[in-house]
């Protein structure tokens, strides 16, 4: 009998409390599943199909892999966990072979990482742009950048701002205009005590 973890078991530290009295969009984000944490920005997240697009897509013209199989590269060449040094890496598989393969590599590794992620979350980073973060329960995860504008209301464009009005970032009513794969993740600094099963 397998047992099922959830966010809940998870990063405590992290986390905040819900509100008592709950928004709209805290309700939605909360049902979705989504954790709250300092950062986070009650904006669901854009569906697998766009996550699967956005990783699945070259990241520059002419590009002969995908967005998701350039950054494994990447995180393998940072972290020197590649076979040239002589280490397997604990968690992500080692890209190797052609870029068809790398590409094909790294699709598996995004499914396997959707179907698994018991941590999601989105975070503002600064006024514009947020991040899609989403982890399985060793910590492991990938991130979206998501640039974001925020939704006004009918009557709103106008350019006059009435300051009874002026929000902060976390309250305002935000859209997607466009979802970019970033890149892999490795378990938050630090805390390895607060991922389930730690024997520490």
């Amino acid at each position: 009998m397998s047992v099922r973890i959830g966010a809940s078991d998870m990063y405590p530290s992290l986390k905040i409390v819900w509100s008592s009295q709950p928004q709209e969009a805290e309700t939605a984000y909360r049902n979705a599943g989504l954790v709250k944490t300092k950062g986070t920005l009650f904006l669901l997240p854009p569906s697998d199909v766009v996550l699967r697009e956005t990783f699945d897509a070259p990241p520059r013209p002419k590009t002969r892999m995908s967005s998701g199989a350039v950054a494994l590269c990447k995180h393998f060449e940072r972290g020197g966990a590649s076979s040239e040094h002589g280490r397997s890496h604990p968690f992500w598989a080692v890209p190797v072979g052609s870029n068809e393969h790398k590409t094909e590599m790294a699709r598996r590794i995004l499914d396997e990482m959707l179907s698994q992620a018991v941590w999601k979350n989105v975070m503002l980073l600064h006024h514009g742009v947020a991040v899609y973060e989403v982890r399985n329960s060793r910590g492991y995860g990938m991130r979206w950048t998501l640039d974001i504008e925020e939704k006004l209301d009918a009557g709103q464009d106008d350019g006059r701002v009435d300051s009874s009005l002026v929000k902060n970032d976390h309250e305002k009513d935000w859209v997607i205009t466009r979802t970019t794969f970033r890149g892999f993740l490795e378990p938050v600094v630090g805390l390895d005590h607060e991922l389930p099963g730690h024997e520490g």
